[in-house]
């Protein structure tokens, strides 16, 4: 079987999700002949080289970028096209061959359109921007034309179907997977708080660095690392300035080493307000980290248990800053909360492997080249 994986952009979740199959499935003995269509990544999920197929398509009217796909993809002759991002799934809809059934994961609502799918916090009901509604409404039109679309959580896929309007058969719900680091859960109470992403509005960064500054107040050991570049960068560090935390506060930029990252920490933390299945999580909780997330999006089926099992982190209401800062509390003070949730989250993180992730992704390829959704479907 040969697989082509599309990438429309060279960094963030999809990226670094699919530089992680693509080197997993290549590893693999009698796997399947796998190629990365797209512009060179810049990850922590390590190299592609072999595997990379340059292209660049910079927008959705990028027309010389999609001939340049569809000569690609025509000279590597795929069994299945994987597209992994949104511009990545509205060209290789447009330009695939015939008879190469295509695969389009949806890793997410745009920010402005979130009020169309989250359920708590600030964003949810909100009115969708203009530009935001009309990214939907073609999210919906390459949903029709893709043979199967992928959601890495099952809130995703409820939306697809019911917003989207998706027809369920065609809805496959394939978790997110990451190479797991070597879990370190804490030996006490946490000490070092770290957070990994954009700057991206929606992240609420600033919801963070206001938490912390609560919880540092009467807490001197405590430190926050934030792991990241974006439009609200420099307002987070005047933020943390004037609350009297800079010099506790690390902003380290942009990084591809992201094991190396977590590693200095003791507990992660994620305050977004629009959230899918999101890949920094699953690295944390892999590494053992004691870790609070907001309740939003597919964060409840990481952190919240479910069928059975013991809660294995901390969830917050979305945008709340005072909760937040009670739960880092609680894990700053509490000696034996941080080391029980880190070890509860490395156990579950078991069930998001990146070989776990690709033996999916095999089950469904497999199933569409014999024309058998149902050995696919979840």
């Amino acid at each position: 079987m040969r697989v082509a994986l599309v990438l429309t952009q060279d960094r963030g979740g999809p990226v670094d999700l699919t530089v992680a199959l693509a080197r997993e499935l290549a590893g693999r003995p009698g796997g399947p002949e796998v190629i990365v269509a797209g512009p060179e990544p810049v990850t922590s999920a390590g190299g592609v080289d072999g595997l990379l197929r340059p292209v660049h398509v910079r927008s959705k009217a990028d027309l010389r970028g999609a001939r340049v796909l569809g000569r690609v993809l025509r000279e590597f002759a795929p069994d299945v096209v994987h597209a992994q991002d949104r511009r990545a799934g509205l060209a290789a809809t447009t330009v695939a061959s015939a008879g190469a059934p295509v695969v389009a994961t949806y890793h997410g609502v745009p920010d402005g359109a979130a009020g169309l799918w989250v359920t708590e916090g600030p964003l949810a009901g909100t009115r969708p921007a203009a530009g935001a509604l009309a990214v939907v409404a073609a999210d919906a039109l390459v949903a029709r034309r893709a043979a199967v679309t992928v959601a890495p959580s099952a809130a995703m896929a409820a939306f697809l179907r019911r917003r989207l309007r998706v027809p369920a058969a065609r809805v496959m719900v394939l978790p997110n997977g990451v190479a797991l680091p070597p879990a370190r859960p804490p030996g006490g109470p946490v000490r070092t708080f770290v957070s990994v992403g954009s700057f991206a509005p929606a992240k609420s960064v600033a919801v963070l660095v206001r938490a912390f500054a609560e919880v540092a107040a009467s807490r001197p050991r405590l430190r926050l690392l934030l792991v990241g570049d974006g439009v609200e960068r420099a307002a987070c560090e005047r933020l943390a300035a004037g609350l009297g935390v800079r010099g506790r506060v690390a902003f380290t930029g942009y990084r591809t080493d992201v094991p190396a990252q977590l590693a200095r920490a003791d507990a992660f933390v994620l305050p977004s307000v629009n959230e899918n299945l999101p890949l920094a999580l699953i690295e944390a909780m892999g590494a053992g980290l004691a870790c609070v997330g907001a309740r939003v999006g597919g964060v409840p089926e990481l952190l919240g248990g479910g069928q059975g099992r013991d809660l294995v982190g901390l969830l917050v209401p979305p945008g709340d800053a005072a909760a937040l800062a009670a739960a880092m509390a609680a894990l700053a003070d509490d000696p034996a909360l941080a080391p029980a949730l880190g070890r509860a989250a490395a156990a579950a993180a078991r069930r998001f492997s990146v070989a776990r992730c690709a033996d999916e992704h095999l089950r469904l390829w497999r199933a569409l080249c014999r024309r058998d959704l149902s050995a696919g479907s979840r």
